[in-house]
Order: structure tokens, then C-alpha cells, then sequence
């Protein structure tokens, strides 16, 4: 294709020219796809720029050797984008391969939506089908509506417009607040009395003035026992939740008094940078009145001590992986942390070892943690780093680790790494494309976690008699090496049951329209012990068709074999009758295969094989 011929084909070429250059930046900024956000914003991109190469004729992946063409255009003024062609390159990879999946399921299920419309004689499909095909398989309706155009077909439009207004709602719903902030947000955005926090540097605040109450979104001058309620101080040692940290819950004590007026269930940032304290009301309150405020002392250093871990696994991955992972989002619980990083692939066992102990031996180095404020070019002077995502006022704190790390950061932590006890890693996953998980413990849970891994390891060593727990890998593998040689054995056994067993099923032939066929449903067989069946049958020619079924541990499987494959193909075959089972399969012409979710399915899947034949 070449570029001026045709007006329509010159449209996709700016779309890809376009999209393929705001995805190469965005992506070397530290943005990756996802399904929120500036994240959904780029697999949408990127996903229009696949559908318009489909247009030019480009069915492979194409869009990562325009990379090196973006980093060449721009390399004057962006020399960056040539530099992270190497992070750049297997995000787009893994995000068009991914897409050229569903895409091709999201067709096959297309096709066969107006093969049903055109059986039915109906003149278009449902929006709730059209909506699937988006919602699912990421199928753009553009692309909906000109495939079915083309067959002579329309869409019902309005329906598809309501099912993406309830999945918009679902999404709102998921993204706010499951908390009283939602509903009162006007109320919020007019609230202007000042609140200052001095968290920092003290754990409780005596005589702090009520500054202001909401409840059920109006503001009040008093609030009663039993009530839910959103509290504004003049001053507060809360810390609001902020940067993945969770916010300090505690107790509000009328001044000098030791019985609670108000427990504390959250804290938020407000529009107007107050921070709103949820509290669940135990006495009653009034603006002006003065209260003594005291976060939970325990839960917050426990929390700190999560968040000071947070960053030395950030700076450890940085060191072991490489200069090349960012921090992707975090959650600092009391008990647990959660960490998100941009990288390729899962980390292998070593890396995740040397990571752990890595941070460990910043742990017993016991490195002071200081902290300063300053301006944003003073902070990246220092060598601070900053994470992608945030924003950042005119004054910054910094926080330093030793020598160590050293981050743009807002939230709470410990004195010393010696605090922090012990870190282990609990888990690490993939969270989507281009973006880990590692999850971890400190301290007392990780001393937990530890015991508690420890008394597994003493149980199973009891149950094999066994003194001791290094004794136990080699326990398993010998009883792996016997439970294999059983396997194989009881796997010989049983196709060898099966095997004769078919030759009672090779006696009952059954008719379709001109063609024989034999249907036939076995306990508990694997697809290799069918296919076996399959292979006895061919040798017999008993039949022109033959299907087998069988549902090993619930789990329905089928095999289709043709003897006449140019006239009935196994293939297609397979795909109609794996319905039954909510399946689906394929294979050759001559021998196909499917799974599915419903056992209960296979008896009507054998009955659709007559009925199919008779149809050809």
C-alpha cells in the first residue's frame, strides 16, 4: 500500500503514524497499558492502530518496528526514546500479541453470530452480543458494525450504548470510595477552614479545636452518639491516607477527658487540602469544642515500618533487575505491603533471593532514616527519585535511607531500618501487561509467616516419620518417582480397558443422512487413551465419523475423527458439538479436540453429532 492512492487507506496510515509515536513516548515515560486510566488510554491506541493495519492488509504484529522509526524521527530533541527501545520493544510486543488473540476469538465469535442472525433470517445481532465482542475480546464496534454491514446486517445500536452506560456505572462504582466521601464531595469543595498536620513530629494533639462537621453530606454545628460523621481540626497527627499508605485510625477524647467522644475509621485528603477524619460517634460533638486527638500508636508504627521496606525493596529491584524498573503503584498496610513494577516476565527465584536478602542487610545495618523539605530541582540535585504518576506541590520532602535510597515521598516512616526487623518476600505475580507484584511481611508478621512455614515443614516431616525437616525433599522425590511409575502403569491398564471396551462401541454404527458414525461416552479417560480408540477405528474403518467423550476429575474432553475429511471436517465438527459442553476446540480436518466447563453437556453434544451430519 502506498501512501496518496486512496483516501481511506491514507486515514489509517495517520492513525498508525499517530498512535504508534504518543504509545512510544508514553511507554518510555514509565506509562504502560492497562485497564484504567492513562493506561486503558494506551491499549486503546494501541489497539486502533492493530485494527487499522488489519485495514492496509497487515495481519502479523507490526507496530514494534516503527519503534526504531519514532526514536530516529525524534532523536534530536528525544534521544531517550532510542535509549529505552529496549523497554519499549517488549511492551508493545506482549500488548499487540495479546490483542491478536482475543482479536481472532473475538472474529471466529463474530462469524459465528451472523452465521445465526442469516440460519434465523434476522436482519441484525443484539447489542448485548455486540457489547460482549467489545467488553471481552476488545473487538471495537466500528469494527462490529462494518463487518456486519458488509454481510448485509446491522446492530442494535441503543442497546450497546446501554450495556457500556452500566459498565461505565460498575467501573464509578468500583473506583470510588466504598466510604462516606463520595456522596459529600459537594459539600467538601466548599469547605475552606484550615487544618494543619503535625504528624511528623507528634503522635497526639491536646486542645484541638472542631472546625467543622459533615454528616450525610450537609455541614452541621453538632453531631450525636451513634451518628457517622466527617471531622475537620484546626490541627492533627492523623496522617491522611495518601501514596499508598493508609491513613492512622485512633481516638478523640473531649480535652482532659479518658473516656473516647469519637473513634477514628479513615482520614482523606479534602479538595481544599484538609484531612477529614471518618469517625464513628460515641458522644455527642459541636464545632468549637476542643478534643484531645491519638492515633494508634501500634498500628502506626507498623505501617511505617511497611512503607520504610517499600522503599528499600524499590531500590533493591532498581540494583538487582536494573536502572530500568519503576515503581507502578503501592499499598502499605499494617500487616502486609504491597509493591507494583514495571517488568517483562516473572523474576526468577535467584533474583527474588537476592532481593530479599539484599533488603535484609539494610535491615541489620540499622541505617538512620532522616527527612528534609525543599524544592523539587533542589530535590532531584540531591539524587532524589521521583515516581512516575504523583504530583508534587512547590515543596517536596525527601526522604533518605542511609546512603542508601533516597525518594520524593510523603508518608510515614521508621527512625532506623533495625525497626523494621526482619522483610520477607510472601509472593510475587503479574498484575498485567508489563507490570509485577511483590507482596511482603516485616517484623512481627513476618516472624509469623516464618513460624508458621516452620510448623508446616515439622508436620510433614512427622507424617513420613521422619526426625528431621532437610530429610523431606528427598522423601518427595522418591515418592514422586513411585507415584510416577503407578501413573504409568495405571494409565497402561486403562487404555487397555478402553481399548476393549470399543470394540463393543464399533458394533453400534449409526446413520446421519449418508453418513455412519459412532458416538461413545468413557469414565475417566485422558484424551491420549481416546485417541488411542481413534487409532483402533481408523485401522477397522468401521465408520466415517467417530466422537468420543469422557470427563476426567469433572473436566469434559472430545475428540472427533473424520474418515472423510474433505466432505466432513473434524474441525468444524468439534466447534459445533463443544457448545454443549460450554467449550470450544479444533484441530485437523481428519482429528480434532475440545474441552469444556459443563460435564453434564456430553450427552447432548453426542446427540448434536447426528444432528450436525444430517445438516451436511
Amino acid at each position: 500500500k502506498k501512501y496518496g492512492v486512496s483516501k481511506q487507506d491514507d486515514i489509517s496510515f495517520k492513525i498508525i503514524a499517530d498512535h504508534i509515536r504518543a504509545v512510544t513516548f508514553a511507554i518510555s515515560d514509565g506509562a504502560l497499558p492497562g485497564n484504567t486510566g492513562r493506561g486503558y488510554v494506551i491499549r486503546r491506541l494501541l489497539r486502533r492502530a492493530v485494527m487499522h493495519g488489519r485495514k492496509l492488509g497487515i495481519e502479523r504484529p507490526f507496530l514494534t518496528e516503527l519503534v526504531p522509526t519514532v526514536g530516529k524521527i525524534m532523536h534530536s530533541y528525544y534521544p531517550e526514546i532510542s535509549e529505552n527501545q529496549g523497554k519499549i520493544i517488549p511492551v508493545i510486543k506482549n500488548e499487540e500479541e495479546r490483542f491478536g488473540k482475543t482479536l481472532s476469538a473475538g472474529i471466529e465469535l463474530l462469524d459465528d453470530l451472523i452465521k445465526q442472525a442469516k440460519e434465523k433470517g434476522e436482519k441484525s445481532i443484539s447489542g448485548k452480543a455486540a457489547f460482549k465482542l467489545f467488553d471481552t475480546y476488545g473487538f471495537p464496534f466500528d469494527l462490529t458494525k462494518e463487518q456486519l454491514s458488509d454481510e448485509g446486517l446491522q446492530v442494535d445500536q441503543k442497546a450497546f450504548e446501554e450495556e457500556m452506560s452500566k459498565q461505565q456505572e460498575r467501573a464509578r462504582a468500583a473506583a470510588g470510595k466504598v466510604k462516606t466521601f463520595g456522596v459529600q464531595k459537594g459539600e467538601l469543595l466548599n469547605l475552606k477552614v484550615a487544618s494543619k498536620y503535625v504528624g511528623w513530629s507528634q503522635n497526639e494533639v491536646d486542645s484541638a479545636k472542631l472546625s467543622a462537621i459533615i454528616v450525610q453530606g450537609k455541614q452541621t454545628d453538632q453531631a450525636f452518639a451513634g451518628q457517622t460523621a466527617l471531622l475537620v481540626f484546626d490541627k492533627t497527627p492523623f496522617y491522611a491516607e495518601m501514596g499508598g499508605q493508609v491513613a492512622d485510625h485512633g481516638s478523640i477524647y473531649p480535652a482532659g477527658q479518658k473516656d473516647a467522644a469519637a473513634e477514628v475509621q479513615d482520614v482523606q485528603n479534602g479538595p481544599n487540602k484538609q484531612h477529614i477524619h471518618t469517625v464513628s460517634l460515641l458522644k455527642n460533638v459541636k464545632v468549637g469544642q476542643l478534643f484531645d486527638l491519638k492515633i494508634d500508636l501500634k498500628r502506626h508504627r507498623l505501617v511505617s515500618y511497611n512503607h520504610t521496606a517499600t522503599h528499600l525493596l524499590d531500590q533493591a529491584l532498581r540494583n538487582i533487575v536494573g536502572q530500568g524498573v519503576h515503581q507502578a503503584g503501592s499499598l502499605v498496610e499494617s500487616k502486609y505491603l504491597r509493591f507494583d513494577f514495571t517488568h517483562q516476565g516473572p523474576l526468577e527465584k535467584t533474583e527474588l533471593d537476592k532481593i530479599e536478602n539484599e533488603v535484609n542487610q539494610q535491615i541489620l545495618a540499622d541505617l538512620p532514616i532522616k527527612w528534609v523539605e525543599t524544592d523539587i530541582e533542589s530535590a532531584k540535585k540531591l539524587g532524589a527519585v521521583a515516581v512516575f504518576g504523583e504530583k508534587y506541590g512547590k515543596k517536596v520532602r525527601v526522604v533518605s535511607i542511609g546512603d542508601y535510597n533516597k525518594e520524593f515521598d510523603g508518608g510515614t516512616h521508621a527512625e532506623h531500618t533495625s525497626q523494621l526487623g526482619i522483610f520477607k518476600i510472601v509472593s510475587e505475580s503479574g498484575t498485567g501487561a508489563g507490570v509485577r507484584r511483590i507482596e511482603a511481611v516485616t517484623g512481627p508478621e513476618a516472624f509469623r509467616l516464618i513460624k508458621e512455614r516452620e510448623e508446616l515443614l515439622l508436620q510433614s516431616a512427622q507424617k513420613f516419620n521422619l526426625q528431621h525437616i532437610e530429610q523431606l525433599p528427598n522423601k518427595i522425590d522418591v515418592l514422586l518417582e513411585e507415584n510416577r511409575e503407578q501413573r504409568k502403569q495405571i494409565e497402561s491398564l486403562s487404555a487397555k480397558l478402553a481399548n476393549q471396551a470399543a470394540e463393543d462401541i464399533f458394533h453400534d454404527v449409526k446413520k446421519a443422512g449418508s453418513y455412519s458414525y459412532i458416538t461413545a461416552r468413557f469414565d475417566n479417560q485422558n484424551s491420549q487413551a481416546l485417541r488411542e480408540i481413534v487409532d483402533n477405528w481408523r485401522d477397522k474403518k468401521v465408520s466415517d465419523v467417530i466422537v468420543l467423550a469422557s470427563a476426567p476429575e469433572q473436566k469434559p474432553i472430545l475428540i472427533a475423527a473424520s474418515n472423510k475429511p474433505k466432505e466432513i471436517k473434524a474441525g468444524d465438527l468439534i466447534k459445533n458439538i463443544a457448545k454443549k459442553i460450554q467449550g470450544g476446540g479444533g484441530g485437523r480436518p481428519d482429528l480434532a479436540q475440545a474441552g469444556g466447563k459443563d460435564a453434564a453437556g456430553i450427552k447432548d453434544a453426542l446427540i448434536q453429532v447426528g444432528l450436525y451430519l444430517e445438516q451436511q
